[in-house]
C-alpha cells in the first residue's frame, strides 16, 4: 500500500455473511460487529436494534452528529420509483417526506418490545442533528422529531 493510504476493513452484522453468500455476491468481510463498536473506530457508536432476520446496526457518528441507518428506516421519493413499486412503497407509507420502519421489521420490533426500547433510549441519548438512510432520502433536521414520530410509537 503507498503511503497515505489506510488499509479499508468490510464489517458485517451478523447474517451479513449468509445473506452474501446466498446472493452470491462477491465481497469478503473482514470483522463482525459485535455489541460495542470497535476501538478503532473512535467517534462513532452503536445499538443493536432488533427486528427482521438480518439483525440490524444503528450507528451514531460523534463528530457530525449523524444517526447512520442501513435498512431500519425506508424514505423512499415516490417519483423516482416506478410501479409496481411505487404502489408498494406508498400502502408500507415507506416514502418521502414521511419515511417508515421498513415493513419486514414491525412485527418482529413488537415481539421485542424491551430490546427496542433499550435501543431507542441509546438513540435518544445522542441527540443526532441529522439522519443518513441507506434506503432513501435522508432527513437533514429535525431528527429528533423523525425519531419521536417513527421509532416511539412502533414498539
Amino acid at each position: 500500500m503507498g503511503e497515505g493510504l489506510s488499509r479499508r476493513i468490510t464489517w458485517a452484522s451478523p447474517r451479513v455473511r449468509q445473506r452474501a453468500r446466498a446472493r452470491r455476491t462477491a465481497i469478503e468481510f473482514a470483522r463482525d460487529l459485535g455489541p460495542t463498536p470497535p476501538e478503532e473506530w473512535g467517534e462513532i457508536d452503536q445499538t443493536f436494534f432488533p427486528g427482521g432476520y438480518f439483525k440490524e446496526y444503528i450507528f451514531f457518528h460523534r463528530g457530525s452528529k449523524a444517526l447512520i441507518i442501513t435498512d431500519t428506516i425506508i424514505n423512499l421519493e415516490l417519483d423516482k420509483i416506478a410501479e409496481p413499486w411505487r404502489t408498494a412503497t406508498k400502502l408500507t407509507g415507506m416514502y418521502h417526506p414521511h419515511g417508515q420502519i421498513f415493513f419486514g421489521m414491525r412485527l418482529p420490533l413488537l415481539l421485542q418490545r424491551r430490546k427496542a426500547k433499550a435501543a431507542l433510549r441509546k438513540i435518544h441519548s445522542w441527540q443526532p442533528d441529522r439522519i443518513l438512510l441507506s434506503h432513501g432520502r435522508c432527513f437533514d433536521t429535525r431528527a429528533d422529531e423523525v425519531i419521536r414520530r417513527i421509532f416511539w410509537r412502533a414498539p
